[in-house]
């Protein structure tokens, strides 16, 4: 008998900016669509017993999207067509997967025309409508039947046919949280949590640890140890899956399963009954046995630690992909009946939930049906929660001490040890201590800690860490310098500058004509004043997290022999300062913005900004960078949103005029 403990792990990051209530990003719908709605579905009717596992940031997104707390701007293009939405359509279809781009045909040829200037508002909405319904899960069309129809229809959609696309995709945020509630009361499965911002907990708690693993990188000098944020990632954990599902999770899956001995022992503060970790840890413990499947280990016999096989897990994770699916199934079924023999044997599987399935040859749906059917229906199998698993008739073995590490290994390479990860924590650590300092202020304090809590998310860490292409670096990057920024403003000094340089981006720009020598008085006094100056397309500069409601419409530079000049143009006048920035300098110029058109010294506002800055100040070794900084009430935009704007000046003939 093999009593079969799998977990589903069900994780997104924070995606929503500090100080907005808008999501822009496609991922979210994406994942919900394509992933939390049908898993919920095929575990209902296949009876099957296991866990799921919900990261707080996916919960509490899924949740305020439904409930219209946050605005979820890529739904958002369905409600109404724009010429404008081109900039949009752009950025969530780069973040959609580009295999499930590629399922439809019909979204391939018509995404090819995006480039051309040319493209019609029609095409333009049926790029936008085929977006969405790539979206949903080939399982989806059994539950909402009009999917299919909107399929067949292939071209030429009406405002109501994206109304009816909206209304499902509103009907199935709604449905979500109450289907898996439904499950949980019903037994079918039992609800755990992640800690918090998905921290990789025992760099919090003490981040010296990572010298003590198996690393061969070198780590940030830094001290950086907060036990305390340890615990509150904890109970955010807990009071988010308790107020959204109403049970107090009994299980907890660490951020990348990654532990320590002082991580473990945080842990047993808390009505926790179980753990998941990987058995690569144990495999160094100082234990005389490490037979996971027959033994059920425990803290210091607190809670319950399970260990996954990692060989069961990668391979529903990465090599049945490329296999027949119901082969798959069957030779899952076959695999964990051998496993056992006539043993009883205790088998956890845990594992990402939501992005294998989209490598397989049908999606999992084949998979999935099959592997539950003949799991459910096999004799020698049994099926069960993990709050169940830690009851079973197995000898229990206590430990209390453990080596520091996460499923990846005997270490935390993979979010710390880097040169630009290593930047990232330098960074943290300064904020960090920045609010400790101002715990005093008790009126602001709980808002500073919770965006130290986003700042310890692992996705920003691991994205420094990994090869990535450089758009995606920028977007966490960006979003982690936005929350940082927070920080800094809501205590009420300036934001450090290594907060924009530490991970340094250049936006090659285009070339003015010839050199330009402007009146800076606000206004666009003579066609030719900025006639031959670059116009550098702002909304290229971000790839996501791009704030549509930017008012600022286009972007200018030139510059003669003395100095560079800069237009601002904007749609309404909410600026309260402007700063320019150089890589080597830091802030060359700022000055403050009303409402009243004025003129100064270097800088003129009326009809738009026009700012003038000596060469030199904004020059280094490699050429010319610079970067603007505009505070509004709504908080601050920096374009390009990080890095740099680069050029390297030419020497223009001179002009003559007859």
């Amino acid at each position: 008998m093999t009593y079969l403990n799998i977990l589903w792990h069900f994780h997104q990051p924070w995606y929503v900016m500090p100080g907005s209530n808008s999501l822009n990003s496609s991922i979210i719908t994406f994942r919900a669509l394509y992933n939390y709605y049908p898993m919920a579905k095929m575990i209902e009717e296949s009876g099957v017993r296991l866990t799921c596992n919900f990261t707080p940031s996916l919960l509490l997104q899924i949740k305020n999207i439904a409930e219209g707390n946050i605005n979820d701007e890529f739904q958002g293009m369905l409600e109404s067509e724009s010429s404008s939405d081109i900039a949009k359509v752009k950025m969530f279809s780069a973040e959609l997967p580009d295999r499930i781009k590629k399922k439809s045909a019909i979204l391939k040829t018509l995404s090819g025309k995006l480039d051309s200037e040319e493209i019609s508002k029609k095409k333009l909405s049926d790029i936008v409508v085929w977006m969405h319904l790539v979206c949903f899960h080939p399982l989806m069309g059994k539950y909402f039947p009009e999917i299919e129809e909107l399929k067949k229809k292939g071209v030429g959609f009406s405002q109501k046919d994206r109304e009816i696309l909206l209304g499902i995709e509103k009907k199935a945020f709604s449905d979500i949280i109450p289907l898996y509630r439904k499950l949980v009361e019903s037994g079918l499965i039992e609800i755990s949590t992640t800690p918090g911002y998905h921290p990789i907990m025992p760099l919090i708690y003490d981040i010296s640890i990572s010298t003590r693993t198996h690393t061969s990188y070198s780590m940030p000098d830094v001290k950086f140890s907060y036990p305390e944020d340890v615990r509150a990632h904890i109970e955010m954990g807990i009071k988010t899956a308790e107020s959204i599902f109403g049970i107090v999770p009994a299980g907890l899956w660490p951020a990348e399963g990654s532990i320590s001995s002082q991580v473990l022992d945080e842990i047993s503060n808390y009505d926790i009954l179980w753990i998941g970790a990987d058995e690569q840890i144990l495999s160094a413990a100082d234990v005389p046995e490490k037979d996971i499947s027959t033994a059920i280990y425990t803290w210091k016999d607190r809670f319950s630690i399970f260990f996954r096989n990692h060989g069961f897990s990668d391979r529903l994770g990465f090599i049945y992909q490329s296999w027949d699916e119901k082969k798959a199934a069957v030779d899952l079924i076959k695999k964990i009946e051998e496993f056992s023999g006539s043993q009883e044997r205790i088998l956890t599987i845990i594992l990402d939930g939501e992005n294998p399935w989209e490598w397989y040859r049908q999606e999992a749906t084949v998979f999935l049906k099959e592997f539950y059917e003949m799991a459910v229906s096999n004799k020698n199998i049994s099926m069960q929660t993990l709050s169940q698993g830690r009851n079973l008739n197995f000898k229990k073995i206590s430990l209390s001490s453990i080596p520091p590490g996460s499923w990846m290994g005997l270490h935390f390479d993979n979010w710390i040890g880097s040169s630009d990860a290593n930047r990232l924590w330098e960074i943290l650590s300064n904020a960090r201590q920045m609010v400790k300092q101002h715990a005093s202020k008790i009126e602001q304090y709980d808002r500073l800690k919770e965006l130290i809590l986003m700042a310890e998310s692992s996705d920003f860490f691991w994205w420094m860490s990994v090869p990535a292409e450089k758009e995606v670096k920028m977007k966490f990057y960006t979003q982690f310098q936005a929350i940082i920024s927070e920080i800094y403003r809501r205590i009420g000094v300036d934001v450090p500058f290594e907060v924009f340089e530490a991970h340094v981006f250049e936006t090659k720009v285009n070339q003015p004509l010839k050199q330009i020598s402007p009146v800076i008085d606000g206004k666009v006094t003579d066609f030719f004043e900025w006639a031959a100056a670059a116009e550098i397309n702002i909304q290229k500069l971000w790839t996501t997290f791009q704030p549509f409601n930017l008012p600022v419409s286009k972007l200018f530079y030139g510059y003669d022999r003395k100095f560079l000049y800069i237009r601002i143009d904007f749609t309404e006048k909410v600026f309260s300062s402007v700063a320019i920035e150089s890589k080597k300098s830091g802030t060359v110029f700022s000055s403050g913005i009303g409402t009243e058109p004025f003129v100064k010294e270097n800088i003129g506002f009326d009809r738009c900004i026009e700012i003038s800055i000596p060469l030199e100040k904004t020059g280094d070794e490699n050429g010319l960078n610079f970067a603007i900084r505009l505070e509004t009430s709504d908080g601050e935009i920096r374009i390009p949103p990080a890095g740099f704007f680069a050029f390297t000046p030419q020497v223009f003939e001179e002009d003559w005029v007859v």
